[in-house]
């Protein structure tokens, strides 16, 4: 996981330590690392792709549905195996070194493996703080809440905002997304 039970219990305030909580936050977490990974389009925990299918597009540069691509362990174009270190990662592409390779046009015609994502330790603060954001929302739903809040006015008036659309967590996470796949 991404964001800890301890980062959840110094971030939210609740110290709560039966089994029952316990199980409760680290579902908790699951489920926001869930909501803002779908929001990114893309898992930013450092792991290996195997075997992933791409389309070439005719240009230097071929997107992957990552980002912090770190290495690239396998490269095949066209049923053709070609050598890794002809190609550079960068942050959501690969790009061959040499200007004038290109990656053939055609669908489903390239085949890599490559590492890409981030450790825990390396992870963008924006991304493991969206997490525990929506799990400390999470958290304060249970018990009854039913993700309302109410803010007091000095004429006796109140209003009620509703927390339970995380959109307003989601949104730092804009710049990091990967929506064209």
């Amino acid at each position: 996981m991404i964001a800890t039970l301890d980062m959840l219990n110094t971030y939210s305030g609740n110290f709560e330590e039966s089994v029952e909580a316990g199980q409760l936050k680290t579902a908790f977490l699951a489920a926001a690392e869930e909501i803002a990974t779908a929001h990114l389009g893309f898992d930013p925990a450092a792991q290996a792709y195997t075997d992933v299918v791409a389309s070439g597009t005719g240009m230097r540069r071929l997107y992957l549905p990552s980002r912090n691509i770190a290495s690239v362990e396998a490269l095949t174009m066209g049923g053709c195996a070609v050598d890794p270190s002809l190609v550079a990662a960068c942050d959501d592409h690969i790009v061959f070194i040499d200007h004038t390779v290109k990656f053939p046009y055609g669908e489903d015609n390239i085949r890599l493996s490559y590492t890409a994502g981030w450790e825990r330790e390396t992870m963008p603060a924006v991304i493991t703080l969206s997490i525990l954001r929506i799990a400390t929302l999470m958290l304060s739903e249970t018990g009854g809440n039913i993700g309302l809040t109410g803010k007091s006015f000095a004429d006796n008036t109140r209003t009620f905002i509703n927390y339970s659309n995380y959109r307003k967590y989601l949104q730092p996470l804009d710049a990091l997304r990967i929506i064209r796949f």
